[in-house]
């Protein structure tokens, strides 16, 4: 069983690496896969949904604006008198009994100009047209009346329910009537809700989508769900289930947006994309609900397939390679035994004096020395293996814990797209006391950092920690740079000695306008690169290195970044890099650097100017880490 074990392990190994090199290409490519099916599924997806939206809002704008345009002809008889009341009657009689989009039509003085008779209202009941009398006290306090009369302008209600003439639900177009420039009353068309429910609700989309109206004020019209209609709006909702991005959708609903948005684990809505658009006629919105579930569920299927295809291929090549291996593996079983007693320690065991090729011949050869040197190697290891494995230890945890407080170079760090940052850490020895980071404040301010530790070793990588991690905490509370360096400051003066000062220079950036606040505490100066690949130092210091003074006040500058300049920031490892000759490359040679950089984005500016601090140094041993940081300020595109 043993023997059969060692058989397999060379087997197993080759299998493995086909596997996670199989394994790697398949889930590129599944992942390409679904990245590309994806886009556009919901290209497809979006295209289907903004198709059918604008059907519907073109069916229901076609009975609004009917109804718009008779008003028009109505107001035109009205104003040029050209018929007598009992003419006009008939004519508004024949219209509310023709037109289908037409439930009624008022006309309603208001009581000062009141006259018995003429306030009416014209309604279709039992496919004929009726008449009824009102009175100012009637209406006058009603929505409808008041809205436009105060506003003397067009007006168009939230769904109400007339009680006194049609018994239906109904929205109105109301006009002002005007005489001698004053405004004596107004004109009120009614629609039923009940039609515009009819278009709305019937659409289906997929296996379980659908549609719903909005109000202008958010109120749900129509919903498949009737417990919510009219009982809620699109605030409500988002208020009764702490929905903050619900409630911008309602905002931008109900200001005539168009978009087309993810909503995920709603409590309403559930995970679903949700598509809305506005109907201009009386500034309502149309929202068309597809379940992501429904979007996505053909690419899950085709990923399934490939994914089982993937694995009968994968299979298949690591049977044929493990059959092949265990061939290839007879010839050196016995020299596998012997070596496996020597790594237990057995010294001493007899290897086979031939092999069965040219390359086992030699590699016993090569293991009969390696006996001999370990017997001698293994008396002093045992001495100083203790103390080393202490010290490597160590190492190992701080040159870690330094290596994590480095952010990721990223194309857009933290998916900021006004962004490109890069930046590299080359220490002198296994840990250093050099750090740069960078992170979002909130959505439109971002901050960076670089800074220097005096000192090497374990403690500079521990302070380092510290001000990486207090950043981090102290930022959440403090906007501005200045506040920043000042808390920052006071920490390391309570937490470090006056030896282990810290040169830091903190920027931050407003992604809106392009501001950038920054404040240099003893710190080799910032750069900014310009776009016409000129270039201007900052030289100013705002305060003596952190950790010397507490409660010092320290400055700051405020400047305006513009579109594709970089911020380049160094730390005295640069500049105090020497040649051969125990020359300094200094602030001049950098500069020098700088004027010939060819570059385009960051990280090439990075490989650079690191690029020729190396040629400078002529292979001379670096004394001090390198840390280059550049970030390169793309403004967003309103």
């Amino acid at each position: 069983m043993k023997q059969r074990q060692e058989k397999r392990g060379l087997a197993y190994q080759i299998i493995v690496f086909i596997f996670i090199s199989l394994f790697l290409i398949f889930t590129a490519f599944i992942g390409i896969t679904r990245i590309l099916f994806s886009h556009i599924m919901m290209e497809n997806a979006q295209e289907t949904v903004s198709h059918l939206a604008n059907e519907t809002t073109y069916q229901i704008e076609s009975r609004l604006t009917n109804v718009v345009d008779i008003s028009r002809t109505i107001l035109t008889l009205y104003h040029y008198n050209h018929f007598e009341r009992n003419k006009l009657d008939s004519i508004l009689h024949d219209w509310v009994y023709e037109f289908e989009t037409l439930e009624a039509i008022t006309i309603a003085y208001a009581p000062s100009y009141y006259q018995e008779g003429y306030s009416r209202t014209i309604f279709h009941s039992h496919n004929r047209a009726v008449y009824q009398e009102l009175h100012p006290a009637d209406y006058q306090y009603l929505d409808w009346f008041q809205i436009p009369f105060e506003l003397k302008s067009k007006y168009w209600t939230e769904p109400w329910y007339d009680a006194t003439a049609t018994q239906e639900t109904v929205i109105s177009y109301c006009l002002p009537l005007f005489a001698e420039g004053n405004c004596v009353g107004i004109m009120r068309l009614d629609t039923k809700l009940s039609a515009l429910q009819k278009i709305v609700s019937p659409l289906k989309l997929k296996h379980s989508g659908y549609a719903f109206l909005v109000s202008s004020i958010g109120t749900i019209i129509t919903h498949p769900a009737d417990s919510l209609t009219f009982n809620e709006s699109i605030f409500s909702l988002a208020e009764a289930t702490n929905d903050k991005n619900l409630r911008q959708i309602g905002k931008k609903m109900i200001n005539g947006n168009i978009d087309f948005v993810r909503l995920q684990d709603n409590a309403v809505f559930g995970d679903s994309w949700l598509y809305y658009c506005p109907l201009l006629t009386n500034n309502w919105s149309l929202g068309i609900i597809i379940p992501h579930k429904d979007v996505v569920g053909d690419l899950n299927l085709l990923l399934i397939i490939q994914t089982l295809f993937s694995l009968i291929i994968f299979l298949t090549i690591s049977f044929i390679v493990y059959y092949r291996t265990l061939s290839v593996s007879r010839p050196i079983r016995l020299f596998t035994e012997v070596a496996e007693r020597i790594g237990q320690g057995d010294f001493d065991a007899k290897l086979p004096k031939t092999g069965n090729s040219y390359e086992i011949d030699r590699l016993i050869l090569a293991f009969e020395k390696m006996q001999e040197s370990l017997k001698d190697y293994i008396k002093n290891l045992e001495i100083t293996n203790a103390e080393k494995n202490r010290i490597e230890t160590e190492v190992k945890i701080a040159s870690e814990i330094q290596r994590k407080l480095i952010p990721e170079n990223t194309l857009q760090p933290y998916e900021i797209k006004e962004l490109r940052c890069y930046g590299i850490l080359e220490p002198a020895g296994d840990i250093g006391g050099d750090l740069y980071d960078f992170f979002p404040i909130d959505k439109s301010h971002f901050l960076f950092v670089i800074a220097d530790v005096a000192g090497k070793g374990i403690v500079a990588s521990m302070t380092m920690t510290m001000v990486s991690t207090y950043l981090r905490t102290v930022s959440t509370y403090h906007y501005t740079a200045s506040e920043i360096m000042q808390n920052l400051n006071n920490f390391l003066c309570k937490q470090t000695s006056a030896s282990n000062f810290v040169t830091a220079l903190l920027g931050i950036i407003n992604l809106k306008n392009g501001e950038l606040e920054f404040s240099n505490a003893g710190h080799t100066p910032m750069i900014i690169r310009k776009t016409d690949l000129s270039y201007k130092i900052f030289t100013e210091t705002h305060s003596y290195p952190l950790g010397i003074f507490a409660n010092r006040e320290i400055g700051s500058m405020t400047i305006k970044l513009e579109k594709g300049e970089e911020i380049i920031l160094v730390t005295d490892g640069v500049t105090e890099t020497m040649n051969a000759t125990e020359d300094f490359l200094g602030l001049k040679g950098l500069e020098n650097i700088i004027k010939n950089l060819s570059s385009t984005n960051p990280e090439q500016t990075v490989r650079q100017i690191l690029q020729h601090v190396h040629s400078f140094a002529q292979n001379t041993p670096q004394k001090d880490d390198i840390t280059i940081l550049v970030i390169d300020y793309k403004k967003s595109e309103d």
